[in-house]
């Protein structure tokens, strides 16, 4: 599936999340409040209004003065001595219903307290509230007794309405009479008739706060701590949970409905209640804002899980900042759940891109078992005819049977693991100055580049011919202090020891025959840089004590010259012979090992780290031609040579197949491309070696039948149902995209095979879709049940890809 498909996929995946939040509004409301809570912990409590005040009567209260409710005498002693202390205003949140006939002997003393007080705002209830045209209807107003006994009384109602936060109507209209809530009558300004969403910015014992009994004991002692409530708002209201609406937020598991009207004066007084205008907006932005990155994605070159972490993080940020520097409600949850589905389909979408990778790898068995049987038959009939025959003849016989021996042993190495599965093509590529590798044994050299890079240590890299020394080197100048001097490389073994002398060191005028002039020697170009010494081994012991002598004191003596000169430069040597051993020889300076053998750095060879192989296969196929790739014959086979001369070796070849295709107008490098000691010990694979030989016919008339021959007299319609299952599983890989398909099975970009090809799949398609018709049944289930016929002969492998084009057909 490409990249492109795979965007729209995650798009559409985004797009039903972001309705199923439509749908579904409760879960887009607990997603949205537990981030919000989220946020409100990490900003931590910021502290209320300190001129709103609040008594509230604990549970210990009431074990003390009784019962709840308790007498309505408490409050009118409440209000008498708040009034005395000269509070601005007094808000009794506790509804005192006119119902309770035992308390009404009180309401009289109440009545006339609160008359003298002047400044009570008393609690109302409303009924059931209906929002339409912008404002709140209620079809009920109950009033608290001491209102009824005074219409002047202040009353603010006490309802609320929990959606997605706690919303308090301002103004409530009850058969057109306008009843304040209790917040905002005690505000006592006029603000825009809207209804606010509670912003509860900390814990409610961050407001200053007494309990009924302790306030009453201090007032009794005459305690100068309570100056405090001068010009204060006082809200007095019950907080034992048993009696008390509770409700829960961030910072309170039970917040009592005194609390909950204080934090609604606090976001009156200072204008910092919660914007919900922006709510839809952001929901409708945030979805965009997701879809443009889901199809940016693919153009940037970040790998997926950075991408991902750094959008989320921003995300994260910059709403965090919205919500609590502007005090605005969002629609996070219109990212969040879409993001997590995007996540979890792309997650989907990986594995389901390694599964197919995978897939290709399993073999057809019985037909590589018929082949073995074939050779082993072949074997015993020329081991006979030798035995028979005279010795004259009998070279060439004994030649066949070691040929054949060769043969049987790979196809039961093949046997050993019929059903292992090409682990290589899961790893991730990853690219360090210029060192591509997936394989643990490069990440680990990586990891000490990176460590030893910014020291001024010598280092040796110590490594097998053509495992990539010199890109080491450079890595290592790349990432040290001395990156913006020289480097400098120097092939000691292909140099004599004059010359490797003279060009290191440098010469002076009439040194030697020819020293026309003075020459700067490479240690002198590389002053203030770095210098790569390779193949340190090869060279002289006369040389060496020179080279030491750099080593220690940095000195140089140009050829001659008598005259000594100084660098500053770091040297790095290589070789691929072991210095251990050549010191214990006698055939390398021990005192010179030890002062390049500071830091040791190993290069792995390529035979062992081969999942990194096919990666640098097609590293070195995209230098030479992006549209270029790999048969998976071709793949395999160089996974398993073993590569003497490494990386090097590895590029020659690649660039010789990429010759030999070209020349034959491929796209796609084929066995055929390759030397033979490279083919002639790779394992069989049935599928390749199918298609292989398909592909090497050009799809002709005969070619299914040529290829039955070619792989030892096996049923025809083997080959032709095996090549129908490849047609099947390429055109679900390739999302039924036909010319991608046609591409991909002929591997090669000339007209001729391609119309070949594409006549071969469109007969497939098209024998499918006309028995489709005869079935007369449209369902996916009723119509397989009539293709008994089209799964007979195909091998069960490929039987998921004839259900997948079955549906794509019914549809």
């Amino acid at each position: 599936m490409s990249g492109k498909n795979q965007s729209y996929i995650k798009v559409l995946v985004a797009i039903l999340a972001a309705i199923v939040l439509i749908v579904f509004s409760g879960i887009t409301e607990s997603t949205d409040r537990y981030f919000e809570d989220i946020y409100s912990v990490i900003a931590g409590e910021r502290s209320p209004d300190s001129s709103i005040v609040i008594i509230h009567i604990s549970k210990s209260d009431l074990d003390r003065i009784g019962p709840w409710p308790i007498k309505r005498s408490y409050y009118a002693l409440l209000i008498k001595n708040l009034t005395k202390q000269k509070v601005n205003k007094i808000g009794l949140e506790v509804f005192l219903s006119s119902r309770l006939v035992i308390q009404s002997i009180y309401d009289k003393l109440l009545k006339n307290e609160i008359e003298r007080s002047g400044r009570v705002v008393l609690s109302s209830l409303v009924g059931r509230i209906i929002e339409y045209s912008g404002k709140f209807h209620s079809d009920s107003l109950s009033y608290p007794s001491p209102k009824l006994l005074n219409e002047n009384f202040l009353t603010g109602h006490l309802n609320y309405i929990p959606d997605n936060g706690i919303i308090i109507p301002l103004l409530i209209d009850n058969r057109g009479e306008l009843e304040k809530a209790f917040s905002y009558q005690l505000f006592g300004k006029e603000i825009e008739e809207h209804p606010i969403l509670l912003n509860f910015r900390s814990s409610w014992k961050k407001f200053k706060s007494y309990s009924l009994i302790e306030y009453f004991e201090l007032v009794q002692k005459h305690n100068p701590g309570l100056n405090y409530l001068k010009n204060k708002t006082v809200l007095i209201g019950i907080s034992d949970p048993q009696f008390a609406s509770t409700i829960q937020t961030a910072f309170d598991d039970e917040l009592p409905g005194v609390a909950l009207h204080a934090f609604a004066l606090d976001n009156l007084m200072n204008s910092r209640w919660i914007n919900r205008d922006f709510y839809l907006i952001s929901g409708i932005l945030f979805v965009l804002i997701l879809l443009g990155l889901i199809l940016a994605q693919p153009k940037i070159k970040a790998k997926p899980v950075l991408f991902y972490v750094f959008s989320f993080g921003m995300f994260l940020l910059i709403t965090f900042i919205l919500t609590f520097k502007f005090n605005y409600q969002l629609a996070l949850s219109f990212f969040i759940l879409p993001f997590l589905f995007v996540l979890i389909a792309d997650a989907l979408l990986f594995m389901l891109k390694k599964r197919k990778l995978l897939h290709g790898a399993l073999n057809e068995s019985e037909v590589l078992k018929r082949l073995l049987e074939g050779k082993q038959n072949e074997l015993l009939k020329l081991q006979k005819e030798l035995d028979i025959t005279e010795e004259s003849g009998s070279y060439g016989l004994i030649e066949k049977i070691r040929t054949l021996k060769t043969e049987i042993n790979r196809f039961k190495e093949d046997e050993k693991d019929k059903i292992k599965a090409d682990i290589y093509l899961s790893e991730e590529v990853k690219e360090f100055h210029g060192i591509v590798y997936s394989s643990r044994a490069m990440d680990k050299v990586v990891d000490v580049i990176k460590k030893v890079a910014p020291e001024k240590a010598t280092i040796l890299i110590i490594g097998e011919s053509g495992t990539g020394k010199e890109l080491v080197a450079n890595a290592i100048h790349s990432l040290s202090t001395r990156k913006d001097n020289n480097f400098i490389a120097v092939n000691c073994a292909a140099l004599t020891e004059s010359l490797l002398e003279s060009e290191l060191f440098g010469y002076v005028k009439g040194a030697f025959t020819g020293a026309n002039n003075d020459k700067i020697g490479k240690f002198e170009a590389a002053d203030k840089g770095t210098i790569f010494l390779d193949e340190i081994g090869e060279t002289s012991d006369n040389f060496q004590v020179k080279l030491l002598r750099v080593l220690q004191f940095g000195e140089i003596e140009k050829v001659g010259s008598t005259k000594q000169s100084h660098v500053d430069l770091r040297v790095v040597a290589a070789t691929n012979k072991d210095l251990d051993l050549a010191v214990k020889e006698k055939k390398f300076r021990e005192d010179l090992y030890y002062r390049l053998n500071v830091i040791q750095i190993n290069l792995p060879p390529l035979r062992e780290r081969r999942e990194d192989i096919r990666i640098l296969a097609l590293h070195f196929l995209s230098e030479e031609d992006p549209d270029l790739s790999l048969s998976k014959a071709a793949a395999n086979a160089i996974v398993e040579y073993d590569w003497k001369g490494n990386v090097r070796e590895l590029e020659s070849v690649i660039k010789r197949g990429v010759i030999f295709s070209k020349s034959e107008g491929r796209k796609m490098l084929q066995l055929s491309d390759f030397p033979k000691e490279i083919v002639k010990n790779i394992k069989y694979d049935f599928e390749d070696l199918v298609l292989e030989s398909l592909r090497n016919k050009k799809f002709s008339h005969s070619s299914i039948s040529d290829t039955a021959k070619e792989l030892g007299n096996v049923n025809r319609t083997m080959i032709a149902e095996n090549f129908r299952g490849i047609v099947f599983r390429t055109l679900c890989e390739n999302n039924f995209d036909i010319d991608a398909s046609i591409k991909t099975i002929a591997g090669n970009e000339s007209y001729d095979v391609k119309e070949k090809v594409s006549s071969k799949i469109k007969m497939f398609i098209n024998n499918i879709e006309n028995d489709i018709i005869k079935t007369g049944a449209g369902d996916f289930e009723e119509v397989k049940s009539k293709f008994s016929s089209k799964y007979k002969n195909l091998p069960a492998k490929f039987h998921p890809y004839l259900d997948a084009i079955i549906k794509w057909k019914i549809k």
